[in-house]
């Protein structure tokens, strides 16, 4: 079984940290982390990546403004955002940006999980 790559762009270097760990134990995937969506687009860009994990509050860009200009530079992999917004309006338009999934902080990781592999 090929390794699905899942690219990671969280500016919380702890989380960050404890999601590479946790799906480390996992042969079936292959965890590339960056810290803010300028390095997170370049990677999209220049490497394969099957899933994208994205948080929403990156000090360079909102992750959501950053999908949005992924989409419409012909990204196509399924988006995960994350998030600590909960309301009805920030899920909106993190799924109207080009997400296709919405998990808001904290989580537990098994739901994460569950979502990446669905």
């Amino acid at each position: 079984m090929t390794a699905r790559t899942i690219l990671l762009v969280d500016d919380d270097d702890d989380l960050r940290e404890t999601l590479v760990e946790q799906l480390g134990l996992y042969d079936e995937f292959n965890v590339v982390e960056e810290p803010n969506a300028g390095k997170g687009m370049a990677t999209a860009r220049t490497d394969h990546v099957d899933l994208l994990i994205m948080d929403v509050g990156l000090p360079d860009m909102d992750g959501r403004e950053a999908v949005k200009l992924m989409r419409k530079g012909g990204f196509k992999a399924p988006i995960i955002m994350l998030t600590g917004h909960d309301t009805d309006a920030d899920t909106i338009l993190g799924l109207e940006a080009g997400a296709n999934d919405y998990v808001t902080k904290p989580f537990r990781f098994a739901v994460l999980l569950a979502r990446i592999r669905a």
